[in-house]
This record gives C-alpha cells, sequence and structure tokens, in this order.
C-alpha cells in the first residue's frame, strides 16, 4: 500500500492496513500515550494508544526524522 492511500483510510483502515502489512519497529511513551513505529511499504507510521486503555486512538504517518530518532536507543557505555 502506497503512503497516499494509506492517509486516504479511516481510522479502522489503517488499523487492518498495519495489521496485515506492518513491521513492528518498536515503542516509546509520549504524554499519556504509548506510541507504536511501524514500518509499512516505503513509509513509517505510529500508532497511538493511550495508557492504561486497550485502544487505539489514532494512527498517522511519520516523517519528522526528529521523532523517528526517539525509538533508537543505545547504551554507549558498553562499546
Amino acid at each position: 500500500m502506497q503512503e497516499a492511500d494509506f492517509i486516504r483510510l479511516d481510522r479502522m483502515g489503517r488499523l487492518d492496513a498495519v495489521r496485515a502489512g506492518g513491521e513492528y519497529l518498536g515503542s516509546r511513551v509520549h504524554g499519556g500515550h504509548r506510541v507504536h513505529l511501524y514500518r509499512m511499504d516505503g513509509f513509517f507510521c505510529e500508532v497511538w494508544m493511550r495508557l492504561g486503555w486497550d485502544q487505539v486512538e489514532w494512527i498517522e504517518v511519520a516523517r519528522n526524522t526528529e521523532v523517528l530518532s526517539e525509538y533508537v536507543r543505545l547504551d554507549l557505555k558498553d562499546l
């Protein structure tokens, strides 16, 4: 699925697309949400879930490289 097609989907359509073709890469906490990063075919997306709820609030394409870098955690003291 192309990014433009993904953007046109509603929340449930996006969730179905992530479940069908997304590769889970990691999670982070932001405010009151746990945010899960997935790699799709040619783009990344984030699935936002409110902490304490088992429900997806929204799903968006992740383009900001600063946000994407929040998923990378390196412990350099052991290198």
